[in-house]
């Protein structure tokens, strides 16, 4: 993944294979992580 890239969306991240997505690995973004813990694109129940 090119340097700077995000994700355009947690469907994109999950069809990555790369979900859920930590802050600290390349493509995370703060619109990713809805409850502002870090982790992007958690699994809830349901999904």
């Amino acid at each position: 993944m090119p340097p700077g890239y995000t994700y355009s969306g947690c469907n994109e991240v999950r069809a990555a294979g790369v979900a859920p997505i930590y802050s600290s690995e390349p493509g995370f973004s703060d619109r990713l992580d809805g409850d502002g813990d870090g982790i992007g694109c958690e699994p809830y129940p349901g999904q």
